[in-house]
């Protein structure tokens, strides 16, 4: 088991374990902004849950229509009203931190997460993930939102 601190440069660690992964991820992120997609290209079956309320879409917090795209990749995309967690889980890792998927966060923002591969913690955030799929977005709510 290894759990260490990771500071400012956040991104590059979560896309490289993104990228590399084998297995479907399980995220549950708070906002995902325009470019998300190709900032985290989840395997496809990954799961992810974001806050896709009308006001956080309405803000420009979430983006439909990235979230539209890395569903049609195969990732089943889910909505938690109020959710603030940025909580990322990738093979036998796990991030949290303060992470959103944005342009913003990647490019401007101090960013810091904790990643550990202590299998009690990879398996509670999982879990974690796992209750908060309980709203799945289809492609007609995804179009809906976008308008």
């Amino acid at each position: 088991m290894t759990t260490q601190f990771q500071g400012v440069t956040v991104w590059p660690l979560i896309r490289k374990a993104v990228r590399s992964s084998q297995r479907p991820a399980h995220v549950a992120v708070a906002y995902l902004g325009q470019g998300a997609s190709r900032l985290l290209p989840h395997p496809p079956g990954s799961r992810l849950v974001v806050d896709a309320s009308e006001s956080a879409v309405k803000s420009g917090q979430t983006c439909p229509s990235e979230l539209a795209r890395l569903q049609k990749r195969g990732v089943r995309v889910f909505s938690a009203t109020n959710l603030h967690a940025k909580v990322f889980v990738v093979d036998s890792k796990v991030f949290v931190g303060s992470a959103n998927v944005s342009r913003r966060s990647s490019n401007a923002l101090v960013e810091a997460v904790v990643v550990t591969s202590d299998r009690a913690v990879v398996a509670g955030a999982k879990r974690f993930v796992a209750d908060l799929c309980m709203i799945e977005l289809g492609p007609e709510r995804l179009s809906r939102l976008g308008k």
